[in-house]
């Protein structure tokens, strides 16, 4: 192939260069091994993981001379393709100097990086736009993933599960949520937060829910679309499934979470549910709970202990409050309800996978093998003695009795959560196998008092989410 191609190849909005150039091989009929020997790479591509092909969520920067090149060869008005492709213009700017030899050049990249989450992109509008049977692959946000015109759910392409696609003819909901988004956005911006901040604490709420879920004898929505998405049945794969299918199944709870976050009415019963001027612990089952059961479609999401035992949401009403109260330093990113820290954010398909892979060869990690309710309820129990510790006042201008009483309340309340975690912490070891006497060792705990101790964490569990742990099998 000539520098100069003959046929015209233009760039499907969002893009990657990666599959751009792909596309321009697969119309010339020949392998984008070849096409790429016209550059001069800086770097090895990101392979998939197990094979040596390069990953579908990769990307391509290019100097000027190779942004010429492929402009060159598609045929295609630069400024379109600056347009089209997200990454073009961060190009120029990773080469500092020409290369010695005058070619042109390029590196590789990992989509996320470069930009923003890597899906593949519908084949049938693909085939439609290009006349072209190929894989192309677009940068899409985790609002972006319906195909309206084919009722398809486009999946991530750096995940490794094999499919492009879920179908979404039995499941309306799904595509309903992404029509309702626009205005849920146009709210975020109204009042001043990114609608990309707001999506990304609604699912890591949502998903952190998913997690507990199955624990939840009233849940009947999701069980029933996962299903739907995995062709009826999901069968003897259904942990597979699970995780391939999460982010459809949650997404319209998450549009619904997001809009109600977003509500000034929701955020005032957050305050009055954690006593306004006067400091008290947040009721799971309080107003703010009972609204955001109301807002979901299960009036009983409150009663299971959603509220509290979700760190994403608590860490978001938190800062609520405390902001509301003045408590904190101006930039403190605790007074920052948007701002999802990373043991909030959500595993990703990808890591799940690995998740499954290791329980099935048996090398999962001590980290993975600890229950999500019981890591949830760690976080929550930790979290709310940090509540506790951010309130106290050594200031209070009330009586000295009265100050002194609070203080001391609060310092036993803060304790004795941080004692209810210490304990579940010890509870999760001892299930991933370590020995009971190295775990009263550590914390300074009689053997007999810590196993009565883990014993009534045990059937605390049992009593909240229909379990009892056990050493790992």
């Amino acid at each position: 192939m000539t520098q100069a191609g003959a046929l015209r190849i233009a760039p499907l909005p969002a893009e990657t260069t990666w599959s751009l150039m792909g596309r321009i091989a697969a119309r010339y009929g020949m392998p984008v091994t070849d096409l790429r020997a016209s550059w001069q790479w800086r770097n090895h591509p990101p392979r998939s993981p197990g094979t040596s092909g390069v990953r579908p969520d990769a990307e391509v920067l290019l100097d000027p001379a190779g942004q010429n090149l492929l402009t060159a060869m598609c045929r295609t008005d630069p400024h379109s393709l600056e347009r089209a492709l997200p990454a073009w213009t961060a190009g120029p700017a990773t080469f500092t100097e020409p290369s010695g030899d005058g070619r042109p050049q390029a590196c590789w990249q990992l989509g996320a990086m470069a930009h923003r989450p890597v899906a593949f992109a519908c084949r049938l509008c693909t085939a439609r736009r290009t006349g072209q049977q190929v894989v192309a692959m677009r940068y899409r946000d985790g609002w972006q993933r319906v195909c309206p015109r084919h009722r398809r759910w486009a999946l991530g392409a750096g995940d490794g599960h094999g499919l492009e696609h879920l179908d979404l003819a039995d499941s309306p909901a799904i595509a309903s949520a992404q029509q309702r988004w626009p205005a849920v956005a146009r709210r975020a911006t109204v009042a001043g937060v990114a609608p990309g901040a707001v999506f990304a604490v609604a699912q890591a709420v949502v998903c952190q829910w998913w997690d507990m879920a199955l624990g939840w004898e009233e849940e009947r929505i999701w069980p029933a679309r996962l299903h739907q998405l995995a062709g009826g049945d999901a069968g003897l794969q259904f942990w597979w499934w699970r995780a391939v299918a999460r982010e459809p199944t949650v997404f319209p709870d998450a549009v619904a979470l997001a809009e109600a976050l977003l509500d000034p009415v929701v955020v005032e019963m957050v305050w009055r549910d954690s006593g306004a001027e006067r400091i008290r612990p947040f009721p799971p089952d309080g107003e703010f709970g009972r609204e955001l059961g109301r807002r979901l479609g299960r009036p009983w999401l409150a009663d299971v202990g959603a509220v509290c035992d979700s760190s994403a949401l608590s860490r978001w009403w938190g800062a609520i409050v405390r902001r509301r109260r003045g408590v904190g330093e101006p930039g403190d990113r605790g007074l920052d309800p948007w701002w999802i820290p990373h043991e909030d954010q959500p595993a990703s398909v990808a890591a799940q996978l690995r998740t499954l892979a290791q329980r099935a060869d048996g090398t999962i990690t001590w980290r993975a093998c600890v229950p999500r309710p019981e890591r949830a309820w760690i976080n929550h129990k930790v979290r709310e003695a940090t509540e506790f510790l951010a309130a106290l006042d050594l200031h209070d201008t009330a009586p000295l009795a009265t100050a002194t009483q609070h203080l001391l309340d609060t310092l036993s309340q803060s304790i004795d959560t941080l004692d209810h975690a210490v304990t579940a912490i010890a509870s999760a070891a001892q299930s991933a196998g370590v020995p009971l006497d190295h775990l009263a060792t550590w914390t300074h705990t009689a053997v007999e008092v810590l196993q009565q101790d883990i014993d009534d964490h045990r059937d605390d569990l049992e009593d909240s989410y229909g379990y009892r742990p056990g050493p790992v099998r």
